[in-house]
């Protein structure tokens, strides 16, 4: 029987990355992206063309470290809750600042001069703080996948995992789903085809163990995966992978906990391919695939609250080590 979340080997660096989670469940499916990657390397683009979003990229963590540690030092208590996502913003912040400069080449005569960072305020009371600094995130989040369009392949696929990161620590996500895009060939398609099929295979299952709002509001995730599944369908070119006739699910769900536990372990699993799908060399799709990727990680966070689990400390969803790494590009010294 296929799985719906197969299990993945853990990342070999420590820091915050993390891959395994809930028995296996932050990937559904990777085979393919090597080749989505090789693929990325072939399509970098002219430095200047993506430099006016890597730094606002820069300094939208610069701000976000800012707030945070404003609401640290303001609100008592805090720190607990807030000190995991800060050492996430940390990790991509450095990150961002490889890409920014590769090698030893000066940036600011492409558009790139870094801003200084702005805090926001802060509102009094732990509860304010926190809505306020999941406002943010979820702007960011947005933010991350709209610029995706404007960067190369293997930095989009960064922009992604960095919007999907967010998108887990505001749990609620701003404004519409991005549009659909037009037909594409891309071979990592097919690997969101198929995370698509698992979940909405899982959010089936789970369905008959909620109750009241849970079971509605298990109805509306799942309708909108059937949704994003049928988007994927219009848009392919090739003939799309099938579903499964059934797929061994990750967690056991029992009971409503349980229940909860495996919507967040199938909401992690579409993550990884759409993150990939993020270097794919169409604008629209990499904007699609990089909303596809936090909106999934926004619901995985919710879910994780109802079931009282913690949170993943990877700050990296479902990125391929390779988009890590920058590329030098001509100009570079």
């Amino acid at each position: 029987m296929p799985q719906a979340v197969p299990p993945v080997p853990p990342a070999p660096r420590g820091g915050v990355r993390r891959r395994a989670l809930l028995g296996g469940a932050a990937a559904l499916v990777l085979p393919l992206l090597s080749g989505t990657v090789a693929g990325c390397a072939a399509e970098a683009a002219a430095p200047a063309r993506g430099m006016p979003a890597l730094v606002r990229a820069i300094a939208a963590e610069q701000d976000l470290i800012a707030s945070y540690e404003a609401a640290r030092a303001a609100v008592p208590g805090l720190a607990g809750e807030i000190d995991p996502v800060l050492a996430r913003h940390r990790e991509h912040l450095r990150v961002l600042r490889d890409h920014y400069v590769p090698g030893s080449g000066d940036r600011r005569h492409e558009g790139g001069r870094i801003p200084s960072a702005t805090a926001r305020p802060v509102p009094p009371g732990w509860g304010a703080a926190l809505a306020a600094l999941r406002r943010a995130e979820g702007e960011a989040a947005v933010a991350r996948a709209a610029d995706t369009a404007k960067v190369e392949p293997g930095l989009a696929q960064l922009f992604a995992s960095i919007a999907a990161c967010e998108a887990g620590h505001a749990r609620t996500i701003p404004g519409e789903p991005a549009a659909v895009p037009g037909e594409s060939g891309a071979p990592g398609l097919q690997d969101a085809l198929a995370a698509e099929h698992a979940a909405v295979y899982g959010y089936g299952v789970l369905g008959g163990r909620l109750t009241g709002d849970l079971r509605a509001t298990a109805k509306r995730m799942w309708e909108g995966h059937r949704s994003r599944r049928d988007a994927l369908l219009s848009i392919m070119t090739a003939d799309p992978v099938a579903a499964a006739p059934a797929y061994e699910l990750p967690v056991r769900a029992t009971d409503a906990r349980g229940a909860a536990r495996l919507a967040a372990a199938l909401e992690d699993g579409v993550v990884p391919p759409y993150v990939a799908l993020a270097g794919a060399s169409s604008p629209d799709l990499r904007v699609f695939a990089a909303d596809g990727a936090l909106r999934a990680a926004g619901r995985a966070a919710r879910w994780r609250a109802r079931a009282g689990t913690a949170a993943p400390a990877d700050a990296f969803p479902g990125l391929p080590d390779a988009a890590l790494a920058p590329r030098p590009v001509p100009g570079d010294r």
